[in-house]
């Protein structure tokens, strides 16, 4: 069904129409641009998305009304992708591969059965089949205030464009802008509950107050052996050392599923500065711990964090690292986006927990396939939001 057509969308002439761009064309749309987000993003355009990490294949582009910009990436049905490219990994193969850690015989053996008939239904909707916009290939995106006034622009052009994939957001949440996800659900896109995040508020910094902050920022303090390092203190031979940090404690200790991010993407990363590092150096000179953020305007994210898993957990690098992570937020009065995972830890430091979703749009595909995606949205939002709540994910 044509974008102009679509029965949910509000016929509206005078709305400016959205533009999409790729390889050369997006690149030159970008030049002159003086930020991080766009020297990134552009290093994406050229080499495409597997300079990043290579379970991240996607065909990457940008989408652009009026004076904005978005990253836009294209996805189709890849098996393996990481959770930032497939719904299918999110919903369905992430958590099949984390079904040990379900306790009780019974309760593993339901939740096997809810996701294979997970599986079909995604399957079903060719879920993984999605042109995702404001999709910077992390596990977190940031999207930059006022996004919702563009909204039914950019979905009439992508629906347009791209009449046999769905439209797909991630990351939509009311913390910072409370009207967003009510501009996606007047558009017609479907919420779907993914996940619970956590917020640090350093504009505040009512966090400080918190005793098990101030214990863990004593402890940083008085921590031997250690001095903290900056971004521009770290040394080209750290990032082999900081690309295996990550790869400790992503992907060994957690999961392959998740973004394996290069050495390349860490080199261009740390040069380019649009990831700002921060990290633990021991007294003989190796790196032992690391995170580095991405911001956009006020707010920040850390999609990049490891230590060495070998050393004794009573050294608590994740810890003083979190620490560190705090500290600055509290220094330049910024929003901290503290993703999901370790949701009793992050309570006990002040961290806010918010639900966050997966802004579909389906309305203009095959029945079968708009079912199924309506089913995804049912049993999300009905059973997925209230375990997630009762159980402080």
């Amino acid at each position: 069904m044509a974008a102009s057509t679509l029965p949910t969308l509000t016929p509206e002439p005078a709305l400016q129409p959205a533009e999409i761009k790729f390889g050369g064309a997006a690149e030159a749309r970008l030049a002159g641009l003086n930020s991080g987000r766009q020297a990134y993003w552009q290093g994406v355009l050229r080499h495409g998305s597997k300079i990043c990490a290579p379970n991240l294949r996607t065909r990457p582009g940008i989408v652009c009304h009026e004076d904005r910009w978005w990253p836009l990436t294209i996805n189709d049905r890849r098996e393996g992708n990481s959770y930032p490219c497939s719904l299918h990994t999110q919903y369905v193969t992430y958590p099949q591969a984390e079904l040990s850690l379900v306790p009780g015989l019974a309760q593993r053996r339901v939740a096997r059965i809810g996701l294979l008939a997970l599986d079909l239904i995604l399957r079903i909707a060719q879920a993984d089949r999605v042109a995702q916009w404001s999709s910077w290939l992390f596990s977190t995106n940031l999207h930059e205030p006022g996004m919702g006034s563009s909204v039914e622009a950019v979905t009439r052009t992508l629906v347009s464009a791209f009449p046999d994939h769905a439209v797909l957001v991630k990351n939509v949440h009311g913390f910072e802008e409370p009207s967003l996800p009510g501009a996606f659900e007047a558009a017609g896109y479907d919420l779907v509950t993914s996940r619970q995040i956590y917020f640090f508020d350093g504009r505040t910094r009512d966090y400080l107050q918190k005793s098990t902050v101030k214990r863990d920022l004593k402890s940083l303090a008085q921590l031997v052996d250690y001095q903290v390092v900056e971004h521009n203190q770290i040394q080209p031979q750290d990032l082999p050392r900081i690309t295996d940090l990550y790869r400790q404690l992503y992907l060994e200790k957690h999961s392959w599923l998740n973004p394996q991010y290069s050495e390349v993407f860490v080199a261009r990363a740390w040069r380019e500065g649009w990831l700002e590092f921060r990290g633990l150096r021991h007294a003989s000179g190796r790196l032992d711990g690391i995170f580095a953020c991405f911001t956009s305007g006020q707010t920040t994210s850390t999609p990049f964090i490891g230590y060495d898993t070998t050393l004794p957990s009573e050294l608590g690098l994740y810890r003083h690292l979190v620490s560190m992570l705090l500290q600055r937020l509290a220094e330049r009065r910024w929003l901290l986006n503290y993703s999901s995972g370790a949701g009793d830890f992050k309570r006990r430091r002040g961290g806010q927990p918010v639900i966050e979703f997966n802004a579909i749009y389906h309305r203009h595909l095959p029945a079968r396939r708009r079912a199924a995606f309506s089913i995804l949205a049912t049993l999300a939002n009905r059973w997925g939001r209230q375990f997630l709540e009762e159980n402080e994910i």
